[in-house]
């Protein structure tokens, strides 16, 4: 890649430049990293990296070694390899992903909630699970302690998915008319939901069930 700049404007040209071998060791690839700068500034493409309209969700495994995106049309979900720099696979569903949530620290288990209501839990051949909550969700997150789904949703109830039991739990209720997104605290196990009214609300999933 190089970069030149007119008029205080940077312009990147993405163009074919030099490669390592694969055949090489890592020890001489970081050598011939330190000796050549052309090298040190090629930049690497995912193939594949696209949707035919549009992207909605993009996130990077805890383990680095997976991008998972979500997009239109029609609605699917890609996984590609961060190390061979290809698409692994691609799913079509059902509906439009407004959420993506990883349940472990790769590809293999991970939640999706779409515009139709639905909660569809994948694992690493396909679909595993799909329910339905009663009103349209916005936003997911997950608990690793307990192993709680929570959803928001157009309305006042955050509701409680558990993935362990594969049952609803009493939802939380707040006192905001509707929620947009929620958050759990990994250090403290904090739920945090911002409202449409401006206000955030936290609960503690640690307490007896409300």
């Amino acid at each position: 890649m190089r970069v030149s700049s007119i008029n205080d404007v940077k312009v990147y040209a993405v163009n074919t430049s030099k490669t390592l071998p694969e055949w090489i060791t890592d020890k001489k690839k970081r050598k011939l990293l330190k000796s050549d700068p052309e090298l040190r500034g090629r930049v690497n493409l995912i193939q594949d990296f696209e949707f035919p309209t549009a992207a909605t969700n993009i996130n990077i495994t805890e383990d680095g070694n997976y991008i998972l995106a979500t997009g239109v049309y029609k609605p699917r979900i890609n996984c590609y390899e961060t190390d061979q720099l290809s698409l692994k696979f691609s799913r079509h569903l059902s509906a439009d992903v407004v959420k993506l949530c990883m349940l472990v620290e790769d590809y293999r288990k991970l939640a999706l909630l779409g515009s139709d209501r639905t909660i569809e839990v994948h694992a690493a051949y396909g679909s595993h699970y799909k329910t339905r909550i009663p009103r349209f969700g916005r936003d997911l997150c997950y608990n690793f302690e307990n192993c709680d789904l929570f959803s928001v949703a157009s309305g006042p109830e955050i509701y409680r998915l558990n993935l362990d039991e594969g049952i609803f739990k009493q939802p939380y209720k707040g006192s905001s008319p509707e929620f947009n997104n929620c958050t759990l605290n990994q250090l403290y196990s904090f739920l945090a939901a911002g409202g449409t009214d401006g206000f955030v609300e936290l609960w503690d999933p640690r307490t007896a069930d409300q």
